[in-house]
């Protein structure tokens, strides 16, 4: 994505991309707690677009704000997210890696999660969840965490299908506890309903110029959440951008 601050209140592009979205990663790895295992948790829309011919969302075919070649892009995204993991390699004895669908990178979401996976499939201690179904989840203990960019459904109605759907079901009913993670709308919104809490969390990036031209504020941000496998959500931190 590109941003001019004069426009949109702050610059943007894949060079402060990549050093926002690497500083924070090292953040939040030094702020947690120790634990066994880390989870990466790229909740949608990584890729500002995702096609070569048109910087524009591939569904309602809208122009974004681009920089600049699709080529640069997948470059930019390949690296930082296998520079991601190698990173929290060095504090976790597990890593579980979820790359979600976005409605901007509907195919970019399919090559980035096949690329750690292929990449890391000599490494044990990595474990991509690979499924072509835009919602994901992992049982860790009695906890049940899952994940959706929040194109498809919205936040509210989350728990309905993580409860339902078939190849969550027997998830489902051995947790204890269940939270769903999205993103999408960019800002912070907590539900607690139906047996599970559903957070829709805000991003690192600043806003581009249909966002700021629209009147949309929240502040950027990336959370740090430790689960433990029999009482759930036991700590968190937030980290702030920076470059």
């Amino acid at each position: 994505m590109y941003a001019w601050e004069d426009e949109t209140g702050n610059d943007w592009d894949v060079g402060i991309a990549r050093d926002t979205f690497l500083n924070s990663i090292s953040d939040m790895i030094q702020s947690c707690p120790k634990s066994e295992t880390g989870m990466l948790c790229q909740l949608g829309d990584f890729l500002h677009w995702d096609q070569i011919l048109s910087a524009s969302t591939p569904i309602s075919g809208h122009a974004v704000d681009a920089d600049s070649r699709y080529g640069k892009l997948v470059e930019l995204a390949m690296s930082v997210m296998t520079e991601a993991v190698k990173l929290m390699l060095k504090r976790f004895n597990k890593v579980i890696v979820v790359s979600a669908e976005g409605n901007h990178d509907i195919s970019g979401s399919i090559w980035l999660r096949k690329h750690i996976k292929h990449l890391f499939k000599n490494e044990p201690r990595v474990e991509v969840i690979d499924n072509e179904f835009p919602y994901y989840a992992y049982l860790h203990g009695e906890t049940m965490i899952g994940f959706h960019h929040g194109h498809k459904m919205k936040l509210a109605n989350l728990h309905k299908l993580f409860a339902s759907e078939p190849r969550f079901r027997e998830m489902w009913g051995k947790a204890n506890y269940t939270y769903i993670h999205t993103g999408h709308y960019h800002h912070e919104k907590v539900i607690e309903d139906g047996g599970a809490i559903a957070e829709q969390h805000p991003t690192l990036a600043a806003r581009d110029a249909y966002a700021a031209r629209g009147g949309w504020v929240s502040r950027r941000g990336a959370k740090v959440i430790t689960y433990d496998k029999i009482d759930g959500e036991v700590a968190r931190v937030t980290v702030r951008p920076r470059t």
